[in-house]
């Protein structure tokens, strides 16, 4: 890819985008969302470029937590300051608690469960839904004409006791999609299994791999040993065969853009109809797929690639833990799946170590496991383990999805991007090597330096090494969906696209309904047209609810990790200091939990952050093991709290 041209069109699409939103930086002005904090100030966030203005609260203007408004810039004390001339739009959804006061028969107050809601809030009586005492409602502001709105109950979610009840609202509130509507799952279970022209892969040895209590089985492999290399078959659910555009389904799989895996649901993007059933490859049923066959060289070179519509039956549903058991000779199965395994195995080394050869960059942190018992309440919390064979099909789908984007990239078509990282992020890295006597510099900011530096830090003890891989990691932009192919940094991949997960990706689903258009010769120009015309607002839209669904899955963590913590306050954990900012520190436990530290918490603690290290009476640095406290278990922001255990010597 010729990298000056790419820069050139990445200026001018950040350029459009300042102008389509509105952000007119040289004139002190922005247009965005306004989120308040705990106390009384609040920040404008402008995400896409990654700026943060403080707002004081005289200089809010009314304004709400995810209302969109309009801000001057001034600098005040060195800094540049937001003031919020004014709201241009309402963020109308809220949950809220339903508050005991009735005044004069004509309002009922509503006390709002949410910590960044400073305003009253007031229900006339009229649109109250008749909720009762310490109702959960979902409220949405119907007028503006004083300073406080006036808001109207949509909906009465439960009571505060019931189990699930705080989910239930931190879900609603961020994604407002708790259940499928009537019509919705009404048309998911009228659909009717139909015959289809379609390859016949039935015959062919095929097997999914996934984690125990998975239901939505999209993908399986088929793999076969030829004389210059593999033969490699990824299938994936034929979702658009169920889901047609413009469809009931289709239109409530794009609100919601996206599958959330949450600690104790999952709140899938199709109703289970589809998603656990129809297009769920179960072993021995026949299901519609799209394969994508591969033939790949021994030396991992792709010599062709081929997507059509298929049937297929599975032979076996695998999980991660079976695969390693199986290939480590823990396990006996049949003579048949031993083989293939095996092949597979032999492909995924030879990818890996291609792959490598690339340098692409590879991070593996530690996931977080909780488990609930019967009445939802954390039991355990731990790291989730990891698998040869997740690897395993983690290649194989890059493979297939990195196949797709180069087979059909003539046409309109989403693709997944990650541009390099930005130059005064770079800066910032290397400040942090530095403290860290990391000897490396970047010369041309590519995927080889970040996978080489990767590589140099991988000798450092695991506190250190997990520390600066998470520094890197920062330094790096956020990967989304766009129309227009700008590469993928971290792969190292000139074409890659999301095709592999249709059932809880709609820009997948969107992408497989253009494959088979041009496969079925009905790509005309009408229909290249609109996909022209449709695809930039789908991939500005999916990439934001997915930024959306992973705050809503970390909230959600959060807030079990601390109904874990709570009856545990009072009590000392060796940890491990993980990360600093100006104000508190985060400590590591063994568990995979990681919480602050707050300095004010602890009189004998000097931040020198231009060190990176605490200074106590003994020498506190990132990366080392401290004995800490947990002081408090904050259930309103969903944090622990510790202080330093300090020993007087």
């Amino acid at each position: 890819m010729n990298r000056k041209k790419n820069n050139k069109n990445i200026k001018n699409r950040k350029d459009n985008f300042f102008k389509e939103n509105k952000i007119v930086i040289n004139k002190e002005t922005i247009v965005w969302t306004y989120s308040q904090w705990k106390w009384d100030f609040g920040f404008v966030d402008v995400e896409w470029i990654e700026k943060w203005y403080f707002v004081f609260w005289r200089n809010k203007n009314s304004a709400l937590d995810g209302d969109t408004v309009e801000a001057s810039l001034k600098v005040f004390k060195w800094k540049k300051e937001a003031t919020v001339e004014k709201v241009l739009e309402r963020k109308q959804d809220l949950i809220v608690w339903k508050y005991q006061e009735w005044k004069d028969n004509r309002f009922w107050f509503v006390l709002a469960d949410n910590p960044f809601i400073k305003n009253d809030i007031f229900v006339p009586w009229k649109k109250s839904l008749e909720a009762k005492n310490w109702d959960i409602v979902w409220v949405q502001v119907t007028k503006w004409s004083w300073k406080n709105p006036e808001w109207t109950i949509r909906e009465i979610i439960g009571k505060e006791w019931d189990k699930k009840i705080k989910v239930n609202s931190l879900i609603i509130e961020a994604w407002s999609k708790l259940n499928f509507p009537e019509k919705v799952l009404k048309s998911a279970e009228n659909i009717k299994v139909e015959d289809s022209t379609r390859k016949d892969l039935t015959n062919l040895f095929t097997f999914t791999i996934d984690w125990e209590d998975a239901k939505d089985l999209d993908d399986a492999i088929s793999i076969e040993e030829i004389e210059q290399g593999y033969k490699l078959y990824v299938h994936i659910a034929d979702v658009a065969h169920y889901v047609t555009e413009k469809s009931i389904l289709d239109i409530e799989a794009y609100k919601r853009a996206t599958s959330v895996y949450l600690v104790d649901r999952v709140i899938p993007m199709l109703p289970e109809k589809l998603s656990n059933d129809l297009c769920s490859l179960n072993p021995n049923t026949k299901k519609l797929t799209l394969t994508c066959e591969m033939t790949i060289w021994n030396n991992w070179a792709i010599k062709s690639q081929k997507v059509y519509e298929s049937i297929i039956e599975s032979n076996h549903r695998l999980t991660y833990k079976e695969v390693d058991d199986i290939l480590n000779w823990d396990l006996r199965k049949s003579e048949k799946l031993e083989k293939t395994l095996k092949i597979a195995n032999q492909l995924k080394q030879k990818i890996t170590k291609y792959r490598k050869s690339t340098w692409v960059l590879d991070f593996e942190f530690p996931e977080t496991k909780i488990i609930l018992d019967e009445d939802n309440k954390p039991v355990s919390i731990k790291e989730y383990p990891r698998y040869e064979s997740n690897k395993m099909i983690e290649e194989f789908m890059i493979s297939a999805n990195q196949a797709v984007s180069m087979e059909f990239s003539k046409l309109p078509f989403l693709y997944r991007i990650h541009e390099e990282p930005k130059i005064e992020d770079l800066a910032k890295l290397q400040e942090t090597l530095n403290l860290f006597w990391i000897n490396f510099v970047f010369k041309n900011n590519t995927t080889k330096e970040f996978s080489m530096l990767l590589e140099q830090i991988s000798k450092l003890d695991e506190a250190k090494k997990m520390f600066l891989e998470k520094t890197i990691l920062r330094a790096l932009t956020k990967a989304v969906y766009s129309k227009e192919n700008f590469w993928h940094f971290g792969l190292g991949l000139s074409f890659y696209s999301h095709f592999t997960s249709p059932i809880r990706r709609y820009p997948d689903l969107q992408i497989h309904r253009i494959i088979k258009e041009k496969i079925a010769w009905k790509l005309d120009k009408k229909r290249l047209l609109h996909y022209e015309n449709i695809l930039e607002s789908v991939s500005k839209y999916t990439s934001d609810k997915e930024r959306k669904a992973e705050k809503l899955e970390y909230k959600v963590r959060d807030y079990f990790v601390v109904q874990f913590y709570k009856d545990r306050v009072g009590e000392e954990f060796e940890a491990t200091i993980s990360w600093v900012l100006a104000k508190w520190f985060f400590v590591a436990l063994s568990d995979t939990s990681e919480w602050f530290v707050e300095l004010k918490n602890s009189q004998y603690i000097e931040w020198l952050q231009e060190h990176h290290d605490l200074s106590n009476w003994n020498k506190y640095r990132l990366a080392d093991k401290i004995n800490v406290k947990l002081v408090e278990a904050d259930e309103t922001m969903f944090r622990l709290n510790f202080e330093i255990v300090c020993d007087e010597k």
